[in-house]
């Protein structure tokens, strides 16, 4: 299970229990952060963002999934890839997931997830940036 930068902030600015609620949807899934989401997270350390220190420290907590590119799109490709299913309060990223068939948690609220499901099982080309 991958998750974006935005999903890491969560637990930082609203206290989202964001572990528990993955285990409670997916009991068992593993967290892991994308190294591009990571370099997202230091630029916005670099840019002295509120929050994102706390976020890279969550960060770490999480086993590293190598990739390239940056934003959305590396995200992109290492879900389909990993075929993974993605954590991210990013409602144009979830549409892009959800559209190439991989499921998504989504924030509901201050304090649950909701899973919704990739909309197909085949792979279709990723026409967004």
């Amino acid at each position: 299970m991958i998750v974006d930068a935005n999903a890491l902030m969560l637990p930082v600015r609203n206290q989202f229990p964001l572990e528990a609620e993955v285990d409670r949807l997916l009991p068992g899934s593993r967290l892991a952060v994308p190294s591009s989401v990571l370099d997202e997270i230091r630029e916005l350390v670099h840019r002295e963002v509120r929050g994102a220190r706390s976020a890279a420290e969550l960060a770490r907590k999480f086993p590293v999934l190598p990739n390239s590119g940056k934003g959305d799109a590396a995200i992109v490709d290492s879900a389909v890839r990993e075929r993974a299913t993605v954590v991210t309060a990013d409602r144009e990223l979830a549409n892009r997931l959800r559209a190439r068939g991989l499921s998504v948690l989504i924030p509901r609220d201050r304090h649950r997830l909701e899973l919704r499901r990739g909309a197909r099982t085949r792979s279709a080309p990723d026409t967004g940036a």
